[in-house]
């Protein structure tokens, strides 16, 4: 919004195309452009605009106008004049002219609203200055909202997918556990007739030992009771 002097200095080639446009004399921004004399004219927001931003825009748009004021009276005094009557009338209008041709004999209606015809022309300017680098900054911002929006979109995916491997591995890991768990209900009954083999042949080894010594020992005795 403080870009007004690049926005309103004069174009002299424009001039020369327009016999018609008033001549202001290469006029540009004062090094310092202050505010407007007269307070900008409150008019509503449209519908959904924050009036607290509309007046700061057209105060912005106040003080440029009033920075390219050009020498002599001409349709800007007289618009400060008239803007600081509410309403005014036919007859406000009139008497306003009269003051101003008191001012500038050679003022006529048709320069002022030639003068008109430029102030509103520089506003326009402006206007689609500030609507193109507005345009441009929105779409930047889309362009930085959309890559933001796609990279956080890709780490969801991303991080969805890890989710459902980790998911299919614990159903993988919970099927294997059920899985080993019936086995280890069977692990007994399938290693008992092993086991009970086992047992069988230990016990028979204590049996033949015992019937062996026995046997032995008998021979053993009855040599030692018979032979001497």
């Amino acid at each position: 919004m403080k870009s007004w002097k690049n926005l309103f200095v004069k174009n002299d080639e424009a001039d020369k195309e327009s016999s018609a446009q008033p001549s202001t004399g290469g006029f540009s921004f004062p090094a310092n452009s202050g505010a407007s004399s007269q307070p900008a004219p409150s008019f509503a927001a449209t519908s959904g605009v924050d009036q607290a931003v509309v007046n700061e825009v057209l105060a912005v748009y106040e003080k440029g106008i009033d920075s390219i004021n050009m020498p002599g009276y001409d349709f800007y005094e007289f618009y400060k004049a008239v803007s600081s009557i509410p309403h005014a009338s036919e007859q406000a209008y009139l008497m306003a002219f009269q003051m101003a041709k008191s001012m500038d004999s050679n003022l006529t209606p048709q320069k002022l609203v030639t003068d008109a015809e430029f102030y509103i022309s520089k506003i326009n300017e402006v206007h689609n200055q500030y609507t193109m680098q507005g345009q441009q900054k929105i779409n930047s911002l889309d362009a930085k909202k959309n890559d933001e929006k796609n990279k956080l979109t890709l780490e969801i995916n991303n991080a969805t997918q890890q989710v459902n491997q980790l998911r299919n591995q614990l159903q993988a890991l919970e099927s294997e556990i059920n899985q080993k768990r019936i086995r280890l209900t069977s692990v007994d009954n399938e290693y008992l007739p092993q086991e009970n083999s086992i047992r069988d042949k230990l016990m028979a080894n204590d049996n033949a030992k015992q019937i062996s010594i026995l046997k032995l020992t008998n021979v053993k005795d009855s040599i030692q009771k018979f032979i001497k």
